[in-house]
Parts: C-alpha cells; sequence; structure tokens
C-alpha cells in the first residue's frame, strides 16, 4: 500500500508481529506522518510504516494506532498478467537468503582454518550442506559500534560469545563448521540481530532450513556426483523435484587447480519463518535469482 499514515497516539513500532520484536524499543510519535509501505491483510490489523531513524526502519503499528491517507493497494487493484506470471511478487514476508556451503570445496583454499585441519571423509560435512548463515537484508540491527568494527575487522574471536543452549551449541558445532572459527558469532551480530530478539531463535530456525535442504534430492544430487561434474540445470531440476520451485537458487563456484569447484548454494527465501515453516512455501512465495552463478562445476569430496 502506499500513501501516509499519521499517528494519533503513541505505540511501539514492531519490526515483526508474530515476535512482538521491537529493535531500538521504538515508539512512534502522535500528530507525526509516516510513509506508509502496507497492510498485514486485507482486514488489516496492522499497517507497515517506514521510521527513518529507526533499524531496521520497516516497522508494523497497531491500526488502533493512527488514521492513513492510502493510495493505491496491491491487494485491491485488478491483476494484471505480469501478477499471473510472477506471483512470488504479490506474496508478504521478508525476503531472505539461506546460504548453504558445501564444506570440502571451501576447504580447499583454506587448510589451515581449524574446521577443515579436523575435517574427514565421515563428519557431518563432507556428504551434507553446511550452515554459511540466513540473510535478511538489512545488517546490523543495534549492535554496538565496537562489536561491529570488530567483526568488520574479522576479529570474531573477540566477538562476545552467544547466550545459545546446550542442545543447541552441540547441533550447531555440527551443523555449522564455521564454529570451530567464531563464524556463529559473526553470522548473529551482521545478520542475526536483524532476524530475531534471540540467537536461540535464529539458529533454530536455520537449522530447520538446513534440514530440509539436506533431506531433499538437492543433497542427493550432489553426494551422487562426488568428484564429477554438475550443471545448475540438474540443481534446478532438483530443487523441482523436491520442492516444487526452480529458479530460486543462485550457485556460487570456484577455480582450484583448474577445476570449478561447486562451493555454496545461495538460495532465495520470502516469508515468515517460524518453527512449522516449510522450505517450500519459502522458496514458492521467493523471486527468481537475477544471476544463477556458475553453469556447471564439479562436486568436491573430502580429504581423509
Amino acid at each position: 500500500v502506499t500513501g501516509t499514515f499519521t499517528a494519533d497516539t503513541s505505540c511501539p513500532a514492531l519490526s515483526s508481529i508474530r515476535r512482538q520484536a521491537n529493535p531500538g524499543n521504538i515508539t512512534i510519535r502522535p500528530g507525526t506522518t509516516y510513509p506508509l509501505l502496507g497492510k498485514n491483510k486485507r482486514d488489516a490489523t496492522h499497517y507497515q510504516i517506514r521510521i527513518e531513524d529507526a533499524s531496521p526502519s520497516s516497522r508494523w503499528v497497531g491500526v488502533a494506532c493512527g488514521r492513513i491517507s492510502e493510495g493505491i493497494s496491491n491487494s485491491d487493484r485488478p491483476l494484471t498478467d505480469s501478477d499471473r506470471n510472477n506471483p512470488s511478487q504479490n506474496s508478504p514476508g521478508q525476503n531472505y537468503v539461506l546460504a548453504a556451503s558445501w564444506q570440502p570445496s571451501f576447504c580447499e583454499t583454506r587448510l589451515n582454518k581449524p574446521e577443515c585441519r579436523s575435517q574427514t571423509g565421515d563428519r557431518f560435512d563432507a556428504t551434507s550442506f553446511s550452515i554459511h548463515g540466513l540473510w535478511p537484508r538489512p545488517v546490523y540491527c543495534n549492535v554496538p559500534r565496537n562489536i561491529e568494527q570488530l567483526d568488520k575487522d574479522k576479529r570474531w574471536s573477540r566477538l562476545p560469545e552467544l547466550d545459545l543452549s546446550p542442545a543447541l551449541r552441540q547441533e550447531l558445532a555440527i551443523k555449522m563448521p564455521g564454529y570451530q572459527s567464531y563464524l556463529h558469532r559473526h553470522e548473529w551480530y551482521k545478520h542475526g540481530t536483524c532476524y530475531s530478539e534471540t540467537p536461540e531463535e535464529y539458529y533454530q530456525e536455520t537449522i530447520l532450513l538446513i534440514d530440509q535442504l539436506n533431506a531433499s534430492k538437492v543433497r542427493t544430487l550432489l553426494v551422487r556426483n562426488l568428484e564429477k561434474d554438475i550443471t545448475s540445470q540438474q540443481v534446478n531440476q532438483a530443487f523441482q523435484d523436491s520442492f516444487g520451485a526452480a529458479g530460486k537458487v543462485r550457485i556460487s563456484c570456484k577455480k582450484v587447480n583448474q577445476e570449478n569447484l561447486i562451493d555454496e548454494l545461495k538460495i532465495n527465501l520470502r516469508g515468515d519463518i517460524n518453527p512449522r515453516s516449510n522450505i517450500a512455501d519459502l522458496l514458492a512465495a521467493a523471486p527468481d535469482v537475477n544471476n544463477p552463478g556458475c553453469r556447471s562445476g564439479q562436486v568436491d569430496s573430502a580429504d581423509d
């Protein structure tokens, strides 16, 4: 929806309705007019507005908190041929990228990293996708500047430790090998702070997604073709067969000893991610990738 929202009363400005998250404890000011971005459904309970000095700037406020001067509503206007051909453009929710690493390729040029020195052919990440990160659009939400600078300087071991349950910490250390190099701290402060209020929730739901990817024909395709080349068409067909959605993944490759190795999938998702989310729904709602990445690459195997 386009238009403006004028506040009648002081109300919290939420970054997430479901989580009731309010980074920075932002409230709207009575009498102040804000750009109107959308509403959560046709019979709205919340309006989405932009608050320029907030991070993230897109916030949700209750409909009773003010009044709107509404412009064009995407939900009310007639469907065009473009809408019918691109249904993801009309799907609610935030855009995300799930970055899933193929660790054997990653380690080919990073042999001194702890997670690479300890990698074996029978470890989880030798034949499964591992977590690089889950990335919403903004970064560093309400992160103190000194912490942000530590992260940007790659001094991740000096970042504050995360409050994670023992069970989650143990699982994360397996499914995110970079945990040994403090990747989990980096990903939380740069990306997770814009996703949820706690690292526990951020990583629980990231693991939910990586588990679904690893239970699919996408992982099977790579495991059955170790030390062989596969094409982007094969990868997209595996996404189609498993989730009913192709064209949502960018394949990242790197050159090692004249071989083009697949080292990561960057997967577009869209929607409200929660503990019951089905990755097929998030893929169906997501926009297609602008750049599909490398056309073919070799699936590297771990060196014992």
